[in-house]
């Protein structure tokens, strides 16, 4: 195994300057590493891990997910990719499994196959997200999401790129619709500036949405990448702002934006809460599972109990 090895970066999420926003931001240690079977190239997995002061794995907050690449040998025949799937998956889980993991670790969608984590005890639980091609076919969107984006626009709120003198504004948002749903993206101006200063403006993307008046309203922030599927990453709208049609023209524009610059997918990131699910169903995306890792101890396992009470809360009535 090789700790530094690199290849043809398949997501934002490998890119170099987003591992070191999240080693500056969290204060974990990333690390690239590639997994083969002795003696051979191919078939890999490769990964980026983040590592807390103790040597264990962490998922840093607001991560989508830890990227993963799967490498296997020129083949086409399923029994073939599946076998070779396991035998490198494996040797991934075993990584887990020595080093321990500290929180539930969430793989990509792509990763479809998790049984050697849980041949080894790990509890994989489904998560969800929508996945959209760009662009993005907007007559598969309900009526009311195209109707409240030409609202906003016929009453004059204008979207696009933020400026940097445009961080107060965005964060401000961002703590508005933190304190409406009870909890903090943990983000400051200057996490807005290191982000764009580390990985380009053209791979952390800030879109602001301003009402008539000029102020800043809603926000999107997406991580990008050539040739790679774009992330939803952080979505923010003021609470005067909630029925104005901001949220959808802002986001109509974002997927406009990424459509001409060539990127081909767009991952809305998260379709897991009702209230938070139903709003982006309404844009006719692919509804798509995916899987959250955790070691089972008994700190995780008080986890699954709280987040199981919360989630029982949050059912619609």
């Amino acid at each position: 195994m090789s700790e530094n090895w690199a290849e043809p970066t398949q997501s934002p999420l490998a890119l170099d300057g987003w591992l070191e926003f999240n080693r500056r931001k969290w204060r974990l240690e990333p690390m690239r590493v590639r997994l083969s079977e002795s003696g051979k190239q191919l078939p890999a997995l490769a990964v980026v891990l983040y590592l807390d002061q103790r040597g264990r794995i962490v998922h840093p907050p607001l991560n989508p997910y830890l990227p993963v690449s799967f490498s296997p040998t020129p083949t086409r025949l399923t029994p073939r990719l599946h076998r070779q799937w396991l035998r490198v998956s494996g040797l991934l889980a075993e990584e887990f499994q020595k080093r321990g993991v500290r929180n539930a670790v969430s793989l990509p969608p792509e990763v479809v196959d998790v049984r050697e984590w849980q041949w080894r005890g790990f509890l994989a639980e489904v998560r969800y997200t929508l996945l959209t091609d760009l662009p993005h076919p907007m007559d598969q969107a309900d009526n009311d999401v195209r109707r409240q984006a030409s609202r906003a626009r016929e009453a004059g709120y204008r979207c696009g790129r933020a400026q940097a003198s445009d961080s107060e504004a965005i964060v401000a948002c961002l703590a508005d619709t933190g304190a409406r749903q009870g909890f903090s993206y943990q983000l400051t101006p200057a996490d807005l500036q290191l982000g764009v200063e580390l990985m380009g403006p053209d791979c952390f993307r800030v879109y602001a949405c301003r009402d008539p008046n000029g102020e800043v309203v809603s926000v999107r922030i997406i991580l990008s990448a050539p040739g790679a599927c774009a992330i939803d990453w952080v979505v923010a709208t003021g609470r005067g702002a909630l029925n104005s049609g901001a949220t959808q023209y802002l986001l109509t524009r974002v997927l406009d934006d990424l459509a001409g610059d060539g990127v081909r997918e767009f991952d809305f990131e998260g379709a897991n809460l009702p209230a938070v699910s139903a709003a982006k169903a309404t844009w006719g995306a692919k509804l798509v599972p995916f899987y959250s890792l955790r070691q089972l101890t008994s700190r995780s396992l008080a986890a699954i109990g709280v987040n199981a009470w919360r989630r029982r809360r949050e059912r619609p009535k």
